[in-house]
């Protein structure tokens, strides 16, 4: 992780142009949650950053007023998150997942890509979704160094509710390159298949490492499935989402909606989400198995 990572509380100067990510979902955007198709999408994503590069909110806004509403309407979503039938089965007892999470045993909650969490309510429902699994499975859970959240979208005073609720943010864009020196979960809710490349390269060197990292993000079967239908769209470029599908144990998350029953609004939040672990030997040669998947599916365009 960033060692410059900090709660972002103060006014700032406008970000950096060629900082943005480009984040979609199959049946909404942040951005006013208008309907969109990841399936669908044809435009490849614009390049990522290399190396990192500084960050800043360009909207500078702090009032006091408008953080504390957004403070008040993200709380509201970690309760309603909390009461679901989706977050009381996806930490069931015993269950395989529960199981996993207890071996891997997290130390660290990278929350990347969310969008903006005060425009949109599915991105509000991921933040609280994060919130509680930084509650629940974090170790220590009282540390907000071990969570922080980043999207190149943030506004200074999301920068700050995300502070109160014990988010630390990043005053870099990495383009997702983030190293795991420890076990931690990345939680990347609909990001396109570059980000979640990104992030798997950057922890591509050994297999040890590789353990290190949980995604609870896209399927990555369903990565695989574009790539074969379309050998030329941007998930056949993601040479290590496919690779790791080899290993990756995936399971996907229970998607039923709240204790109103108000399932759309969990759908559009949690659809086609899923936790991938990567059961990958030291013996493995990484760096083969990309050259392997390679060609198996044609190469990459």
């Amino acid at each position: 992780m960033s060692s410059s990572a900090r709660p972002m509380v103060a006014a700032a100067a406008p970000a950096p142009a060629g900082g943005d990510w480009t984040v979609v979902r199959r049946r909404s955007r942040r951005r006013g949650d208008a309907a969109r198709d990841t399936a669908s999408q044809p435009d490849a994503p614009p390049p990522l950053p290399v190396n990192p590069i500084p960050w800043a909110p360009s909207d500078p806004s702090l009032d006091p007023a408008r953080v504390s509403r957004l403070l008040d309407r993200a709380r509201a979503a970690i309760s309603r998150v909390a009461a679901s039938r989706l977050y009381g089965r996806l930490l069931l007892p015993d269950s395989p997942l529960r199981r996993r999470l207890s071996l891997f045993a997290p130390t660290r909650l990278s929350l990347l890509g969310v969008g903006s969490f005060e425009s949109s309510h599915s991105s509000r429902l991921q933040l609280a979704l994060a919130a509680l699994l930084r509650r629940d499975l974090l170790l220590p859970p009282e540390s907000s160094a071990h969570a922080e959240l980043f999207d190149p979208v943030l506004s200074a005073a999301e920068c700050a509710a995300a502070a109160a609720l014990g988010f630390s943010v990043p005053d870099v864009n990495d383009g997702c390159r983030r190293r795991a020196d420890e076990p931690t979960l990345f939680y990347m809710p609909h990001c396109e298949a570059s980000l979640y490349d990104a992030l798997l390269a950057a922890n591509w060197e050994h297999p040890s490492r590789l353990r290190r990292v949980c995604v609870l993000g896209n399927s990555f079967r369903n990565y695989a499935t574009q790539a074969e239908e379309n050998r030329s769209g941007p998930a056949a470029k993601a040479k290590h989402v496919l690779a790791a599908e080899r290993f990756a144990w995936e399971q996907r998350v229970d998607e039923t909606g709240g204790v109103d029953d108000d399932d759309d609004v969990f759908a559009r939040a949690f659809n086609e989400t899923s936790w991938h672990f990567f059961e990958v030997d030291d013996a493995v040669d990484l760096a083969a198995t990309v050259t392997a998947t390679a060609a198996s599916t044609g190469g990459w365009r």
